[in-house]
């Protein structure tokens, strides 16, 4: 697999000076000027002002026109937006399947640019077990690519390969130092993820990761910090604290932070919701197999430990509960798009006076089982 180095754009002359000072208007002539010579990265810039209306007029149509030159000239980027326009279908005339063909090839042709964007696109469809592409070797290859160029995305995501032992030999110290590495650097989810495998063996250093994953706007790691200051286990027991974090959590669209606003909730309560929420670490050590193939969206309510508390919310919200991994789910099924799915969630806030419900795809659930 030949990877070219990432392409890197030239930030001494006038056109990218007056785009990174957001003097739009002077970018457009500048880079304009540069264009006529192929200059890719020119190109670029302009595609990216006609399609955001930065400086000149929204134009989509020459948004696409420089982005296809840029392309042509080897600018790596400007070849993976040529693929996200494909993948979303911006692009009028070419039929659903012609479209994903051209979306695949450009991101190939990204990623063997070193686009480390594209890299990470291809390794999460070949890592997808529904995908007619699934090859988790070339997922691991491609990740590798990207982590060479320093990417700490791709470090977390290749560390996960390797606890699971997919498309790699299964490396628990070499997945670990991967995703420690992508937290150290400052990645918010690789902190959250981190802090929750190293949580039971470290448990100090890993309330220092949520800390620093929470401080960024991690709605999970603050789930987790309201948890552990609303039992008092590892910190101080602190309810205001619980309070603040709670509702950062809830801000970031973590329903299930709620029930730290409420104080008469009891602690063995508190402490079933906390154990729930740590295993937001999606990377078990032995992934089971899919029992089911669902399609779709599905809105979730909760996760708990105990199918007492499922059943209850499901009774008063009329859905359904299912057990995957250990925990039960009260969820909703049968959206076959994420607006219907977005529209019945907002119909039941409002009816029951609830948090906004995750809103997940119903793949999630492969390997859930009605309970």
């Amino acid at each position: 697999m030949a990877v070219k180095a990432q392409y890197t754009p030239q930030f001494d002359n006038e056109c990218t000076s007056a785009f990174n000072d957001a003097d739009y208007i002077n970018a457009r002539y500048k880079c304009a000027e540069l264009a006529e010579d192929d200059n890719a990265e020119a190109n670029f810039i302009l595609a990216t002002l006609y399609a955001k209306g930065h400086g000149v007029v929204k134009n989509k149509q020459k948004a696409f026109e420089y982005l296809t030159l840029a392309d042509e000239q080897g600018h790596a980027e400007a070849t993976f937006n040529l693929a996200l326009t494909f993948e979303l279908g911006k692009v009028v005339g070419v039929d659903v399947e012609k479209r994903k063909r051209q979306a695949f090839d450009y991101y190939l042709k990204a990623a063997r640019n070193g686009s480390v964007n594209a890299q990470r696109k291809l390794a999460s469809r070949y890592s997808n077990e529904t995908s007619v592409v699934y090859q988790p070797d070339k997922a691991a290859e491609w990740l590798s690519a990207a982590v060479k160029q320093g990417d700490n995305k791709a470090k977390l995501e290749l560390g996960a390969l390797y606890l699971k032992g997919e498309g790699v030999s299964k490396e628990q110290a070499r997945g670990l130092a991967l995703i420690k590495e992508s937290a150290d650097a400052g990645y918010d989810k690789a902190q959250f993820i981190y802090a929750t495998l190293i949580f039971k063996t470290e448990p100090q250093a890993s309330i220092g990761y949520y800390q620093s994953a929470a401080k960024q706007g991690n709605g999970f790691a603050a789930h987790n910090l309201a948890s552990l200051h609303f039992n008092g286990e590892y910190l101080a027991q602190d309810k205001n604290k619980a309070h603040e974090y709670a509702l950062m959590a809830l801000k970031q669209g973590v329903p299930q932070a709620e029930m730290f606003l409420i104080s008469e909730h009891s602690k063995q309560t508190a402490g079933v919701h906390q154990t729930s929420t740590r295993s937001h670490d999606v990377f078990t050590f032995e992934p089971p197999q899919p029992s089911q193939n669902l399609s779709g969206f599905v809105l979730q309510f909760g996760k708990y430990a105990e199918r007492k508390n499922a059943l209850r919310v499901a009774q008063q919200l009329d859905c359904k509960v299912v057990k995957m991994a250990g925990f039960y789910y009260a969820i909703n099924f049968d959206f076959e798009t994420y607006a219907a799915a977005k529209k019945r969630a907002q119909q039941l806030v409002q009816t029951y006076n609830i948090a906004m419900p995750y809103i997940r795809v119903a793949s999630d659930f492969n390997f859930a089982t009605k309970s």
